[in-house]
């Protein structure tokens, strides 16, 4: 295939066939297609749009050694703009292409979508490819760490319309969209708080801006308490490294390990605020293999409402992020900053900072708990 792009036979911009399709015609594995794809789109020679199909990189000029040769007037006729994502399946990030992708096609726009799959080598290679000069623009949702801080201020320094996604570098200002982590996170320590808890661990993410933040948010709503911090009741998961590349297992139950931890202190902790939903729920895991019953021995609140916490066992309480409005005001920045691109380099940075709303369920239920200990008393 990559001889037939190469030649000119495929014309730039032209939709493949279905992998299902390009198998009959190869006569070649699924797995194979799979991977050829692949690799010709990390070449750069096919662009992957989801919903759309995997397209010839439109641009692209056949028997040239400028492979990514392109100019203005092509480049306006495409009308593409990247997505730069750890894990487009994450439940999160879906939410959060979908308000793009709405403003995109009623802008003309398509979306590329570019996956790291956690791998911060394969995220760093994505950020430098978008200087290639086939899209239009980028929105980036920052893998964890600082490991890419320095494509992204070289991306800054070029004028290349950008805009950060649900995490930033604090040093490097540039567009982003973000909700206030320090008040969601307060919120839901404070509902805590009122529910009479005093001993209230914070299972810790990833090393990243939104969880600072909420950090933070844990933070301030104890001392605004009384309550003093306690550093062994905070609890950060663990990266590891694989294949040279440090990263954080996507299928891993992250939250269980934490969790185990703290039930084990004594005295333990009778509440845990986790930093996302993923974390909430190996949190939930834990207790249950422990024979720690939620929420009347210890109460459990996440982070994000993703559609699985409502439908747990015990349904968590957590805090809502507005996904869709993220993605829907990350798109319209962009698309505003390409129109303005001759002097997108001495704009002043804009910051969209959007609300959250903690949502009450079971595994805080004051009602629960009380009858629990009207029926300790009673036994």
């Amino acid at each position: 295939m990559r001889g037939e792009i190469v030649s000119g036979k495929i014309k730039p911009g032209t939709q493949l066939p279905k992998d299902e399709a390009l198998c009959r015609l190869y006569k070649v594995s699924f797995i194979t297609v799979k991977r050829a794809l692949q690799d010709l789109a990390r070449e750069g020679l096919l662009i992957r749009i989801k919903s759309k199909g995997t397209f010839v990189r439109p641009g692209f000029v056949p028997n040239s050694p400028a492979i990514f040769q392109t100019n203005a007037r092509e480049r306006s006729l495409r009308k593409i703009i990247t997505l730069i994502v750890p894990d487009i399946e994450d439940a999160f990030i879906q939410g959060i292409y979908k308000g793009i992708e709405t403003v995109a096609s009623r802008q003309g726009y398509l979306v590329a979508v570019q996956t790291s799959s956690q791998d911060v080598s394969r995220e760093i290679k994505n950020i430098e490819q978008l200087k290639d000069g086939m899209t239009d623009g980028a929105l980036i949702f920052p893998n964890w760490g600082r490991f890419n801080a320095n494509q992204i201020l070289e991306l800054k320094q070029t004028g290349f319309p950008f805009v950060l996604v649900d995490r930033f570098f604090r040093d490097i200002k540039t567009d982003m969209v973000t909700v206030d982590n320090i008040e969601g996170a307060y919120r839901a320590v404070k509902h805590l708080i009122d529910l009479g808890h005093r001993r209230i661990a914070h299972v810790m993410g990833t090393e990243c801006s939104s969880n600072e933040d909420r950090f933070e948010g844990y933070l301030k709503a104890l001392s605004e308490a009384g309550i003093p911090y306690t550093p062994a009741l905070v609890r950060k998961i663990q990266p590891f490294e694989t294949e040279g590349s440090i990263r954080f297992e996507p299928d891993d139950i992250g939250g269980y390990t934490e969790a185990i931890a703290l039930s084990r202190q004594n005295p333990r902790p009778t509440a845990i605020f986790a930093d996302n939903d993923y974390l909430a729920l190996g949190c939930l895991k834990a207790l249950k293999e422990r024979k720690i019953r939620v929420p009347q021995d210890v109460a459990v609140v996440g982070f994000d409402d993703l559609k699985f916490a409502a439908q747990l066992e015990v349904p968590l309480t957590t805090v809502w992020q507005p996904t869709f409005e993220m993605g829907k005001k990350a798109a319209e920045l962009l698309l505003l900053r390409i129109g303005e691109r001759k002097r997108s380099k001495t704009a002043k940075p804009v910051h969209v900072l959007l609300k959250t709303r903690l949502v009450v369920r079971q595994s805080t239920d004051a009602a629960a708990v009380a009858a629990s200990r009207v029926n300790s008393k009673q036994s």
